[in-house]
């Protein structure tokens, strides 16, 4: 069959291909896109853990839209070579856990279908298993009731059918039903999901992506009805250009008083003007955070319904630029430090230990495996140190390590931005990479970390029951604390995580708080440790109000 017959939308009586060219294989992974972008909040919104981070939609879409870019350039290539060039775009754009595991996934298709010019339905669900099992390789310590189940049970089914129907679509029937079944099991494979009534959001996304493929193959257009459009709330694409049109626009607070409009109205209106929206309060009292390219058009609206007591607007993309040309003062050493880093205080903090540049970005925004390379490869030295300082960053930063050939890549494999700041304290600018990446794990190990947030949802987590908009605190990837008291809940958080004689305990406060707030929170830590040495540093961190480290 000629490429322009298979690339043209089947009719849905039409004789189902028994082959896909190029064009045909790019034309259903970007059906499986549009589809997944369609519910990207729906994923996002299944995120257990009520912080400010629920992105394993937006890493996925973010990812696949990287791999489309690329497989666009060859577009008019054999079926490997458009397999081989989404692997590509997707190894360098993946973003968080569910990103790089997705990326891993189209790295095993392109493996398996290495030059073909058309596959048949055996070829997708041979490259499906093969994908399956690239991913379970690269994720330490695999968990059931994931992605990766899903992942796994999708392509069995596509190779079972297979033997007896070789047609793509036949193939992708097959495990697209598979894939949505597991995704309804998933809460009785994982407690924390059955305990929140969710199904796993990586395992949705990817059952979306599945449902988009077969829509294609069916002759059904997605953008027909088949897709309910979302709106992308937050992240960038694999160049840093958002939907907003700029890298992240301005980021807008408001604290307006006398609302007449409900919480769930101001959300939804702000989220029309912009992403990373957090609305919290009632009507005497509301705090409205977002990013946004029109911060005057979100004041204009808020003035109709409320009376605004403070604003805060701040040029996130001038922060980018600054933050990427900052140079050190402190002599260029051996070995170069990258660190992913979200707020201009605690950036600073991290030039001024050493660090060589800056990768803006964390929670809400995870950089791209791409993004880590290109500061990698800014760096003078031949051997740079990668901090990831967040959970969720760790995949794509050693993602970035085996892609680079030119220059040795360390991932020191720091979860937050306490253990980041602790990491530079152990970095000496004299030594050689294995001897600065033993001092920095060290390092890391003699400290401990918490955060404090406000919740976005209702949920429970780790026996701990909390309402949306209550503070919560965390510490060790357990929600330890909540209550409608910030100052309360810093203080139980601080006192489960322990202090002794000569404890250090340092709170980064976060852009939404001042910074008499943050120093009165210290001194309610003091009065509850008066063992230890309690100071409060200026982060500038969006969504999170405090972290805490104690040393």
């Amino acid at each position: 069959m000629a490429s322009s017959e298979t690339h043209r939308m089947p009719k849905t009586t039409a004789k189902p291909l028994t082959h896909l060219d190029g064009a045909a294989l790019l034309a259903m992974f970007q059906a499986a896109t549009a589809l997944l972008e369609g519910q990207v909040e729906a994923v996002n919104a299944l995120n257990v853990y009520p912080v400010p981070d629920g992105d394993t939609g937006t890493n996925m879409l973010l990812t696949m839209r990287s791999a489309l870019e690329e497989a666009d350039k060859s577009a008019k290539g054999s079926a490997s070579e458009v397999a081989a060039a989404m692997a590509k775009g997707s190894l360098m754009g993946a973003r968080g856990n569910s990103g790089v595991i997705l990326s891993q996934i189209l790295r095993g298709l392109s493996k398996s279908v290495q030059g073909k010019e058309r596959l048949t339905g055996q070829d997708i669900a041979s490259g499906l298993e093969q994908g399956s099992a690239q991913a379970y390789a690269v994720v330490t310590n695999p968990t059931e009731g994931t992605i990766l189940t899903v992942a796994r049970e999708a392509s069995a089914a596509g190779k079972a059918i297979a033997s007896t129907d070789n047609t793509p679509a036949a193939v992708l029937q097959a495990a697209t039903s598979t894939a949505k079944t597991t995704v309804a099991r998933t809460p009785f494979m994982l407690e924390i999901l059955r305990q929140n009534g969710v199904v796993d959001a990586g395992g949705q996304g990817l059952a979306y992506l599945f449902e988009g493929a077969l829509a294609y193959l069916q002759g059904k257009s997605p953008a027909a009805g088949e897709v309910r459009p979302g709106k992308l709330r937050v992240g960038s694409s694999h160049d840093g250009t958002s939907k907003l049109g700029g890298t992240y626009g301005y980021c807008t607070e408001f604290l307006v008083e006398r609302c007449t409009a409900k919480t769930d109205q101001v959300q939804e209106k702000m989220l029309s003007l912009g992403d990373s929206v957090i609305v919290v309060g009632d009507g005497d009292l509301v705090k409205v955070h977002l990013h946004t390219k029109t911060p005057e058009a979100a004041e204009a609206w808020l003035k109709s319904v409320a009376t605004i007591a403070k604003k805060k607007i701040d040029d996130i993309d001038a922060q980018h630029v600054e933050y990427a040309t900052k140079k050190v003062a402190a002599p260029q050493g051996k070995v170069g430090v990258v660190a992913v880093v979200s707020g201009e205080g605690l950036a600073n903090i991290f030039l001024s230990l050493g660090a060589t540049a800056i990768v803006p970005g964390g929670q809400t925004m995870n950089p791209s495996a791409q993004e880590i390379l290109k500061a990698v490869r800014g760096a003078k030295q031949e051997t740079v140190i990668v901090l990831p300082n967040n959970s969720n960053v760790i995949p794509a930063a050693k993602q970035a390590a085996e892609m680079e050939a030119a220059k040795k890549i360390v991932v020191v494999p720091t979860v937050d931005l306490p253990q980041g700041v602790a990491a530079m304290m152990g970095y000496n600018f004299e030594a050689e990479s294995r001897e600065n990446a033993m001092a920095m794990q060290k390092a890391v190990k003699a400290v401990k970390t918490g955060e404090v947030t406000r919740a976005v949802r209702n949920a429970t987590v780790d026996g701990v029951s909390v309402r949306g908009g209550q503070a919560i605190g965390m510490t060790a990837g357990k929600l330890v604390s909540a209550g409608d008291d910030i100052r309360e809940v810093v203080g139980k958080l601080v006192k489960r995580m322990g202090t002794e004689a000569g404890s250090a305990v340092t709170l980064y406060y976060g852009a939404a708080v001042s910074k008499a707030d943050a120093e009165a929170v210290a001194a309610e830590v003091r009065k509850q440790s008066r063992e230890a040495k309690v100071e409060a540093i200026a982060g500038g961190q969006p969504h999170y109000h405090y972290l805490i480290a104690i040393e």
